[in-house]
């Protein structure tokens, strides 16, 4: 024990001693006390999608905080900070918590490692924590009404204190313009935690977030001269899809307030400081938003008008103007800017008739900023011309309305003219167009028919349909119509019941879809394409014929497999030379020196080959 006399020490250095000394007690704890920084967890077992909140304490001060990996989670919240200073029983203490809320993407065991932090100079780990999700509904029930307890909050009405707001930038707008809409919490107290959040499906509207609002951030806001914590729930941009009054839903969020605690104060100290805080669990639901949707004015709308509502520009690109018959090209549509890009429809064109025309490749561009969606969008259609022969496609028109400007505007592509040359594989005889039915012969008038040829044959006046032949056939036929039914569907059920022979025999029907892909790719030239289809096909045609999984399939395997049902040498020989070519153009295709076309008629005569010997 320590003994300090004064007896020979002035009134004054007494009374500094006395201070210091104080001084040194109050400081002892902090010295002393070893830093320990901890995870826990406010429910180990949930559902998936449930909210869990995980925190990380340090009993100090702390920098350099690294998180785990949430992996399998999704991070709805954090990390959010909270600190405490509390005197109790003249022993001082300090914390700091980080805490995030989470949620699984899947059910199973996981565990999620320790997050680190340096404090004096030093690195600390906090423990793992383990977690069970499941998929039960009333078992998530029940743990969420457990997580409420562990987390010591109290329920209670939000009144003025904790309020959700929607706002919107326009309450008035047309059909298909972007409406920004934002929830916000609004708190008088710390924000802790955000639980349960529940937001609207937006019913009416097509809806795209903000895509970099990937955290909770808390601001402090004054509103009506009362300072207010507010955390931006989400933000996202509307656009309707009919006219009318359309209603926004609220939100629903369980808020986890700090406040000083109105319990009475428990000894002098607390009593001096103002008492200690406690936290609140706060139920807080937003008020539905309105939102008048005009139709989008009739006057002047543009017949080719698709629905497009923005800023947007548009050009069109032919990738050649001179082709031979057969060969493809590629007429690519872009449209940009700002508005509904997600609901814009391919453009009405007017292609030559001897043009075939395949349905447009659509990709997209779009993202959602802080402000509006933007992007592109652009339709890519493959053309093929089949006769020789100078064409034009006619200038196609892009419409879009204006909101802002309050019109719509009309945006034309040049006309495109091409020159298609006779194609390798025609004969010098073929003429440019040959109708092979009376059906192609377009009628220029009422005055030019097609003139019926051929043997004309007459009935004789007496001669009805009633009692002939033909009436009793006919009368019979519903009935035979039946049972033929009956029997085919009989066979059918039966032939159908068996799954791995159903794939057996299907499986050269699948095989040459999937022989067509690869011939479209060779005539568009599209090497890594065309391989890729190549073995899909060959592995595809072995996996359904001796119902083979798509793990098993290799070349060794397909080897033993034919060689088992007695397939020729030769032809399993063939058939791995097919793979063995695919495969390593597929990586380097400028070092295959091989002609498409061979490769694609020996995989079609080897597979051929293969269904005669398995048959």
């Amino acid at each position: 024990m320590l003994h300090f006399t004064f007896n020979n020490i002035t009134p004054f250095y007494k009374l500094w001693l006395k201070q210091a000394l104080l001084l040194v007690l109050i400081a002892i704890p902090f010295i002393v006390s070893a830093q320990k920084f901890t995870a826990q967890i406010s429910n180990n077992k949930v559902t998936v999608g449930e909210n869990v909140q995980i925190s990380y304490t340090l009993n100090g001060n702390g920098s350099n905080f690294k998180p785990p990996v949430f992996k399998d989670f999704n991070v709805l919240s954090g990390p959010n900070q909270s600190s405490s200073v509390s005197i109790v029983n003249n022993s001082v203490s300090q914390s700091v918590t980080l805490s995030y809320i989470i949620a699984a993407t899947k059910e199973g065991k996981f565990t999620i490692g320790p997050a680190s932090i340096v404090a004096d100079g030093k690195t600390l780990q906090s423990n793992a924590i383990a977690i069970e999700v499941s998929k039960n509904a009333s078992s998530a029930q029940s743990q969420s009404s457990g997580q409420n307890n562990k987390a010591g909050a109290a329920s209670e009405n939000a009144g003025n204190d904790v309020f959700v707001k929607t706002f919107i930038d326009k309450s008035k707008a047309y059909q298909g313009e972007q409406i920004t809409v934002t929830h916000k919490v609004y708190s008088r107290y710390q924000l802790v935690d955000l639980r349960n959040l529940k937001f609207p499906d937006y019913t009416g509207f097509w809806s795209q977030d903000v895509s970099n609002q990937k955290t909770i951030q808390v601001t402090n806001e004054n509103l009506d001269g009362v300072a207010y914590q507010v955390a931006e729930l989400k933000r996202s941009f509307l656009f309707a899809q009919r006219s009318g009054k359309m209603e926004i839903k609220p939100v629903e969020v369980e808020c986890v307030i700090r406040r000083q605690s109105r319990r009475a104060p428990r000894d002098v100290f607390e009593q001096f400081f103002g008492g200690g805080y406690e936290d609140v669990q706060i139920a807080a639901k937003g008020k539905t938003v309105t939102v008048d949707v005009l139709p989008l004015p009739k006057a002047d709308q543009p017949e080719n008008f698709g629905g497009a509502v923005g800023d947007f520009s548009f050009k069109a690109n032919l990738s050649k103007q001179k082709v031979k018959a057969n060969d493809a090209l590629n007429l690519t549509i872009t449209i940009s800017g700002q508005g509904n890009l997600k609901l814009i429809e391919p453009q009405k064109i007017n292609f030559p008739e001897d043009f075939e025309v395949y349905d447009p490749k659509i990709s997209e561009k779009i993202t959602a900023g802080t402000s509006d969606v933007s992007g592109s969008k652009t339709f890519d259609y493959l053309v093929i011309p089949r006769h020789e022969g100078d064409y034009k496609i006619e200038p196609i028109h892009f419409s879009f309305f204006d909101p802002a400007k309050k019109k719509y505007i009309s945006i034309p592509s040049p006309e495109f003219n091409i020159h298609v040359d006779k194609g390798d594989n025609e004969s010098a005889t073929v003429s440019k167009f040959n109708p092979k039915s009376k059906e192609e012969v377009k009628i220029l008038g009422n005055d030019i028919r097609y003139i019926k040829t051929g043997r004309i044959n007459f009935k004789p006046v007496d001669d009805y349909f009633f009692g002939s032949p033909v009436f009793y056939i006919g009368l019979c036929s519903p009935f035979v119509a039946f049972f033929m039914f009956v029997f085919m569907r009989k066979k059918y059920i039966a032939e159908n019941s068996d799954i791995v022979a159903v794939k057996s025999r299907k499986a050269t029907k699948m095989a040459k879809k999937r022989l067509v892909l690869a011939e479209q790719h060779l005539k568009l030239n599209n090497k890594e394409l065309f391989y890729s289809e190549i073995l899909k096909a060959v592995f595809g045609y072995v996996g359904d014929k001796f119902n083979m999984p798509l793990s098993d399939l290799n070349k060794e395997n397909i080897t033993e497999i034919l060689k088992r049902k007695n397939v020729d040498d030769s032809i399993v020989q063939k058939l791995m030379e097919i793979v063995n070519n695919c495969e390593y153009a597929k990586y380097a295709p400028n070092a295959v020196s091989s002609d498409l076309m061979s490769i694609y008629s020996n995989t079609v005569e080897t597979i051929t080959k293969v269904e005669d010997e398995v048959r």
